[in-house]
């Protein structure tokens, strides 16, 4: 988002994908090039593979220890807060969901003050009408992360998907090598990863769609139409987790060699039926929800079913939208190639290149290849950008098939220098690389959050500067329903806040004002 006035000069030229490449991920390659060399010592190789022997015997005391991990990294390294726009989108339906209710509510005439003009219907979508307010992504990370709202406990969630995340991918070894060494070093590839390990803090839904993803290839492995309708059934919970991309790109080749099959109606047709309830009810339906906010808080209307029709269409018709928009540049591509390489382990690209290769003639592997290629390449061609965000966060549900790769190409042809090397380097990434980017990403958050000024005890409404400091509206974070204490808005210029302030809120006065926000108390 770009907030732009006459006469004032635009802060945000550098954008945030551009500016945690440049004052983040850059300083990482110094760790990262240490790590590569570092592997090579023989003791370093030795306690890589009794490591990857470790993981691969104890996946459950594993999966536990990284839970509790996890969790400390999501109280002290993200604060458990939610850092950026995707994040607390997330967050706030939940809050909506936990108070038994679809959409949140707004005075309509601060809604423009709630919600940056700039980010309505991105991220939330806003009647200015009635005030009410709903996240713009599908729900079915909010209604995931409910349970854990009314708990008090969000930020648990990611770090038990992590936990489970590590329980299929040992899963998966097993299921593809028939042994539990190789099946130890993809756990340990996996959890080694910082794109894996730091994203698993964060409230991010990327977790989500990566154990999605994991779950889903384990069920079709060995394809049979039980496997294939709880396969749908996985895959419905991926397509509505935030937005339907992700699933349907990593998806597209496991569809299509179902649909080759000798028994391929079956399993097609028991496919479909574990995708078509969950996909219409809160995929489809939740779009048709968005698009009639006006009818959603008036008691006793419904949707017609017209204007069910309407809403699937001009969702289908959106995507034509997508060819007049400017695609990925050069520099981009770059930047999050460079991601992919600085947030894995050191050398697991390589060798995932090299099992690639190798296994190239095996179907299984085709479709774990091709499943990868489409979500990289089809994130590269369609007009969609990362900006926040650690790692390349649009590769993350396709995550699982690097170290299954690498595991692979060792297994093809086992070489115990090259397994100890590229399990050496994973304990040390785990030990230098990961903390290194924890420490990055808690410096990161701290510095985001000294752009709000102290807020006395007596102030009531903060109007916060956008055209100071850096990704400032992110800090623009309320409740749906306004039951916070002091509410956080977004400055529409000093004339209109005056303005707003007289007319809204007239038994406060302004008790302090820098350049980052002015404080708003009672009289």
């Amino acid at each position: 988002m770009v907030i732009e006035r006459a006469g004032v000069p635009n802060p945000f030229e550098l954008r945030i994908v551009r500016y945690l490449s440049l004052y983040q991920d850059l300083y990482a390659f110094a760790p990262y090039i240490a790590i590569l060399f570092l592997a090579l010592a023989p003791s370093i190789r030795a306690l890589g593979t009794r490591a990857a022997e470790w993981c691969g015997e104890h996946p459950r005391p594993l999966a536990a220890l990284a839970t509790l991990a996890l969790a400390a990294g999501a109280l002290y390294v993200c604060q458990a807060y939610p850092l950026t726009m995707d994040e607390y989108t997330v967050v706030f339906q939940s809050k909506i969901f936990a108070a038994g209710h679809l959409t949140g509510r707004f005075p309509p005439e601060l809604v423009d003050w709630l919600i940056p003009k700039a980010i309505q219907g991105k991220f939330l979508k806003p009647d200015s009408h009635t005030g009410a307010v709903a996240a713009a992504y599908w729900p079915g990370f909010s209604l995931l992360l409910t349970p854990f709202m009314l708990l008090g406990l969000p930020w648990l969630l990611n770090p038990l998907i992590g936990g489970a995340t590590v329980l299929v991918m040992h899963r998966i070894g097993l299921e593809l090598f028939g042994e539990r060494r190789s099946a130890g070093l993809v756990v340990l590839l996996t959890l080694a990863s910082s794109a894996v390990t730091l994203n698993a803090m964060t409230y991010y839904t990327m977790p989500a769609h990566l154990l999605a993803s994991a779950l889903y290839v384990l069920l079709l492995l060995r394809p049979t139409a039980r496997k294939a309708f709880f396969a749908g059934i996985v895959g419905s919970c991926a397509l509505v987790l935030h937005s339907p991309v992700p699933h349907l790109l990593f998806a597209l080749p496991w569809i299509v060699w179902l649909a080759l099959q000798a028994e391929r109606r079956k399993l097609i047709a028991a496919l479909i039926a574990g995708y078509l309830p969950l996909s219409l009810l809160l995929g489809f339906g939740w779009a048709t929800m968005l698009d009639h906010l006006d009818l959603v808080t008036q008691s006793g209307r419904v949707i017609a079913p017209s204007g069910i029709v309407e809403s699937i269409l001009s969702r289908l018709r959106s995507i034509q939208d997508w060819g007049r928009y400017e695609t990925p540049s050069l520099v981009q591509h770059t930047l999050v190639f460079a991601k992919l390489w600085l947030w894995a382990v050191p050398a697991l690209l390589v060798a995932a290149a090299l099992g690639a290769w190798r296994l190239r003639r095996e179907r299984i592997w085709q479709i774990l290849i091709a499943s990868a290629l489409l979500t990289y390449v089809g994130y590269q061609c369609l007009p969609i950008y990362q900006g926040h965000g650690w790692g390349y966060r649009y590769f993350h549900q396709a995550w699982l098939v690097l170290p299954l790769l690498a595991a692979g190409a060792l297994r093809a042809s086992p070489r115990p220098a090259l397994s100890g090397y590229l399990a050496g380097s994973a304990v040390l990434s785990l030990a230098l690389l990961t903390w290194f980017q924890a420490l990055q990403i808690r410096a990161f958050v701290d510095r985001h959050l000294a752009q709000l000024p102290p807020i006395p005890a007596q102030v009531r409404v903060v109007n916060i500067n956008p055209l100071q400091g850096y990704y400032a509206w992110d800090l623009a974070q309320n409740d749906p329903f306004l039951r916070n204490p002091v509410l956080l808005l977004i400055s529409q210029g000093e004339r209109a806040d005056r303005e707003m302030m007289a007319r809204v809120f007239p038994d406060l006065v302004l008790v302090s004002e820098d350049r980052r926000a002015s404080l708003w108390g009672p009289r």
